[in-house]
């Protein structure tokens, strides 16, 4: 059953990425009436409506890996289908929501590639099928992606939505301070598309008090009550091994020797969450003051205490945070509870004419990963908590680019600034912002952004360019695409996903000789299980402590054409 069940599913996948796209033309493009003529007259008033879309994205590396044996440049790393359906239900007295959403990947060239990295250094046993289930659905849970119900109390005082839902708090885009509510699942395409498609919904209980009349605001609190599932809480990173783990560990499953627990004593996911905000304004400024318990966004390595981790340069003499690693291997990937106090402002100045937000969130005891920079494994060394400051300011202002460019509206520019406080940082405390990855965290670390879009023919040729950078630690990327427009139901986007560093990259390098054994340039090689044959790839890379985030994905310049019909 199991495998005519995959068949079934490979059979759909082909479908959607080659073929979706077209199909939904015919027979998804009529609206759904309201329901005028049910029996009885019950349900005269109801009205029933339908959207979606129908995608296929396809990208292409611009760059060889040099994890892989192939040359991979302009090999397609990407070729994934995704139909989404939108249902609403509204009756008068509630309003019923419903998205479905099925994902399905096809394996290219590029992912067998990464498979056979995988079985060849004995860390996994990933096939056809399995490999892909990261970027898939799998589950009735990832198909039924929303599920809600909204209806009003106290002739509509009080509004509640109530069932599986996305609950957006902040102003900011690429980095969060006070979107905290739920995770985002990075896996399949980082952070290159909207935040509502990649952010996992949780199924909660929010509530909207109106007071306006006696307080001049509105407040707004839910409650998560952990009825989700332990993959629904905090972020994903591709660490299993797959298109978007960091360089240099394309191919190398770190949960075949590392595994998740979602039901650590400092952060099961059946504990309740929740979280209070008190939205108002003072003048022309509309501001908010939230308070919001939840799960740190990215995962905590709880390193185990064991003889392995010697193999890795790592000394074996680290506590266990809190409860001991259910994996004697290496050690668990954990989401600790996190306190967040945040408030947000936004307004326009006239003076400069455009719009200006910012937001604050300060983090007590936030947790780290620390330690053993020298090693194979940095961060391994425990985790360290220590209170943050993260801080966003951002300037969006419309620029009338008609005249010398021919648009045909005015112009949407943005620009933000990141920035992540360490409060009582010290260097000797060895803090890394992802385990396994050796650059120490500065005190600040800051992030700036520039948006800007374009539109031209009646908005049917819509440009689009993104720049972002660590001003911290160097490095950046640049994001250069253009929509179009045909009709009121297709868009096609072409897009380059460019990425550059400061030369700090981990890179992978030929070894000799077994784990912990022989140097080359004056490094350590490394190993994950079993003998490396004299010039191999070692998985693990150098030795080093300079890699930061952008230096991550310095390799990986692509192209991807998204082609949707809306329906």
């Amino acid at each position: 059953m199991k495998k005519y069940n995959n068949n079934i599913l490979k059979a759909a996948g082909f479908l959607l990425c080659f073929g979706g796209t077209v199909a939904t033309s015919s027979v998804m493009a009529a609206e759904s009436p309201a329901c005028d003529t049910c029996a009885g007259g019950i349900f005269e008033d109801w009205d029933v409506r339908l959207s979606g879309y129908a995608r296929t994205y396809f990208g292409v590396n611009l760059e060889d890996h040099a994890e892989t044996p192939e040359n991979d440049q302009f090999d397609l790393n990407m070729a994934r289908g995704t139909v989404l359906l939108d249902w609403g239900l509204d009756t008068g007295w509630a309003f019923f929501k419903m998205i479905n959403r099925f994902d399905r990947e096809i394996g290219t060239d590029y992912m067998d590639s990464l498979e056979r990295i995988t079985r060849g250094t004995g860390t996994g046993t990933a096939l056809r099928g399995q490999y892909l289930d990261q970027y898939n659905t799998d589950h009735l849970q990832e198909f039924f992606r929303e599920y809600y119900v909204d209806f009003g109390l106290f002739d509509n005082k009080l509004t509640v939505r109530a069932g599986k839902q996305q609950l957006v708090w902040g102003e900011s885009d690429f980095f969060q301070a006070m979107d905290l509510v739920h995770g985002f699942d990075y896996r399949w395409r980082l952070f290159f598309e909207d935040n509502q498609d990649w952010r996992k919904p949780l199924f909660l209980v929010n509530f909207n008090l109106d007071l306006y009349e006696e307080l001049g605001g509105t407040l707004n609190f839910f409650v998560r009550p952990g009825l989700d599932r332990d993959d629904d809480v905090g972020s994903n990173y591709n660490i299993e091994g797959g298109r978007w783990i960091p360089h240099p560990y394309r191919g190398v499953d770190f949960t075949a020797f590392t595994q998740y627990n979602a039901d650590h004593d400092s952060g099961s996911q059946d504990d309740p969450t929740f979280g209070v905000r008190w939205n108002s304004t003072f003048g022309s400024i509309g501001y908010s003051v939230a308070y919001l318990r939840t799960f740190n966004p990215a995962p905590i390595m709880n390193a185990a205490n064991t003889a392995t981790t010697a193999l890795f340069g790592v000394d074996g003499t680290q506590a266990p945070y809190g409860e001991v690693p259910l994996n004697g291997v290496l050690g668990d990937w954990i989401y600790p509870h996190i306190n967040v106090f945040g408030v947000t402002a936004n307004g326009y100045s006239a003076t400069i004419d455009s719009t200006l937000s910012a937001e604050v969130a300060f983090i007590p005891n936030k947790p780290f990963n620390f330690g053993q920079l020298r090693s194979d494994l940095p961060g391994w060394g425990g985790v360290i908590e220590k209170d943050v400051l993260v801080t966003m300011f951002r300037i969006d202002k419309e620029f009338k680019l008609t005249k010398w460019l021919g648009t045909n509206r005015p112009s949407l520019s943005s620009v933000q600034l990141f920035d992540t406080w360490i409060l009582d940082h010290k260097d000797s405390d060895e803090i890394v912002e992802f385990a396994s990855f050796g650059a120490q965290k500065r005190e600040h670390t800051a992030y700036l952004t520039v948006f800007s879009l374009l539109n031209f023919k009646r908005d049917t040729i819509n440009p689009v360019f993104v720049v972002g950078t660590d001003l911290s630690n160097g490095g950046g990327f640049g994001i250069a695409g253009v929509e179009f427009v045909f009709g009121d139901d297709w868009r096609v986007k072409l897009e380059a996903d460019l990425w550059w560093s400061d030369g700090d990259e981990k890179k992978t390098n030929g070894c000799a000789g077994s784990i912990g054994g022989a140097a080359q340039d004056g490094l350590q090689c490394a190993g994950v299980g079993g003998t490396l044959a004299a010039g191999t790839s070692d998985p693990l890379g150098y030795r080093e402590n300079d890699a930061s985030l952008f230096d991550w994905f310095a390799d990986d310049n692509q192209i991807v054409l998204k082609v949707t019909r809306q329906f």
